[in-house]
């Protein structure tokens, strides 16, 4: 679920034509559109899904059929939530499952996000009215104040069940409780935070629940729905966003002219199961686990090392002794200065004693930074490119950082025998992540 489609096939299709998602945000894409294109001195732009598409595709779906009706409208109220139902939905279709045969005794969800559900916590600061219409009498002072009001609210108000309102639209966990709803998981149901590297680091950990077999299948993911005016507000203010006039070239990772991201939204969902429950059912598989892991780097909130050392050493961590070195590296590449250099110092590092370096690719340029849905959607796709052995580009890519000294892929191209593939994911706080692939052949 991207901005360049609401399924896996199509987003992959436009990034193989070299599409990309950057376009300008109009009033009817964000509230308080006025306010912040004066703030931030220029016109809005990001990376937009198409929601009519999303709501269209939830409608239709069983999904929401085995769920109480009320829940079903929150689903569909709050986009988060919504684009992960809907890309839980084809993960499902694709893994050759349905709800009934999901083994709930066996069954785990790891599904993050790096904050809940935006606008329907932007709605709770709607909540300080009085029944009958009029502007409650008290300063605010914070979202408690909200959740008081809001506590004495009743369904004729609007609002619903509080109750369903908070838990299936509000909570960092709002996705994740979906989906462990439907799938009806009783092993596990977690909700990892890690910034930008979310999605990478529920992909490890349920990986990790398998290994230690806990489960036999986990729902993995993360999403995102970022696209909220407090949002924009923030990283214009952190100076991370590009100023570029043209939103469809505005992020340009690894460039020399490169001057930070354009913020997008979406979810990715994959469905991970033991080798032995896969052969089993004869599933086909796209692709293994075979190592991964995850590191902090102390540096700062919003900095990473600047020689990447904790880059090298996650990669370097995740080499596995049957497989040393991938054939292909999807790198985190947000187009800021500071976060592109780092981290090409860390894998230059991570690969100096290796035959050659991985090739590799970066999708910001195209999608745009999906900030929590980031690690997952990039893990999708990553698997895409090994499985059909094939890569996108590195979407406005013009003329490289002579620092930034690795071998990326400017456009598609097609790498036949590529055998193995690795995701890298960095987030604010610190979050370094690495999961490395096999292709199901190897």
């Amino acid at each position: 679920m991207t901005p360049l489609g609401c399924c896996s096939d199509d987003t992959w299709d436009a990034l193989i034509s070299n599409r990309r998602a950057g376009r300008y945000l109009t009033p009817a894409d964000i509230d308080h559109y006025t306010e912040l294109s004066a703030l931030q001195g220029l016109a809005l732009h990001g990376a937009v899904v198409d929601h009519v598409e999303v709501d269209r595709q939830l409608q239709e779906s069983q999904l929401l059929k085995a769920v109480p009706g009320e829940i079903a409208d929150v689903w569909r109220s709050e986009p988060l939530v919504a684009m992960s139902v809907v890309a839980f939905g084809e993960a499902l279709n694709h893994a050759g499952f349905s709800l009934e045969s999901l083994r709930s005794e066996r069954t785990a969800v790891v599904f993050g996000g790096s904050k809940g559900g935006l606008r329907s916590i932007e709605r709770m600061t709607e909540f300080p009215r009085d029944r009958r219409g009029r502007r409650s009498q008290w300063v605010p002072a914070g979202l408690g104040s909200c959740v008081a009001e809001a506590a004495a609210l009743s369904p004729r108000d609007g609002y619903g069940n509080m109750q369903v309102f908070w838990t299936y639209s509000v909570q960092t966990d709002s996705a994740t409780r979906a989906i462990t709803e439907l799938s009806r998981a009783r092993i596990a149901s977690s909700c990892p935070v890690a910034a930008c590297a979310t999605g990478l680091i529920a992909v490890l950990q349920g990986a990790s629940l398998i290994h230690r077999g806990q489960c036999d299948v986990c729902i993995v993911g993360s999403a995102d729905a970022g696209l909220r005016s407090s949002v924009l507000a923030s990283f214009h203010r952190l100076r991370v966003t590009s100023r570029h006039s043209n939103p469809a070239s505005a992020c340009r990772p690894f460039d020399l002219s490169r001057d930070g991201f354009i913020v997008g939204e979406g979810a990715g969902v994959l469905i991970l199961e033991s080798r032995v429950h896969a052969e089993t059912r004869r599933a086909e598989a796209i692709a293994r686990v075979v190592a991964g892991g995850w590191l902090n780097d102390p540096t700062g909130m919003t900095q990473i090392d600047e020689d990447g050392i904790v880059v090298s050493e996650v990669l370097s961590r995740s080499q596995n002794s049957s497989m040393p070195y991938p054939d292909i590296l999807n790198v985190h590449g947000t187009g800021t200065e500071s976060n592109d250099l780092a981290e090409a110092r860390g894998i230059v590092k991570a690969f100096e004693a290796a035959p050659q370096m991985p090739r590799c690719f970066g999708l910001k340029g195209a999608l745009g930074h999906l900030l929590g849905a980031a690690g997952s959607v990039e893990t999708v796709l990553t698997l895409r490119a090994l499985n059909r052995r094939q890569i996108p580009g590195t979407a406005n890519l013009q003329m490289i950082d002579h620092r930034c000294s690795i071998p990326l892929e400017a456009n598609p191209r097609e790498l036949p025998g590529i055998q193995s593939a690795a995701k890298l994911s960095l987030g604010f706080g610190g979050h370094v992540a690495c999961g490395v692939f096999e292709h199901p052949s190897r």
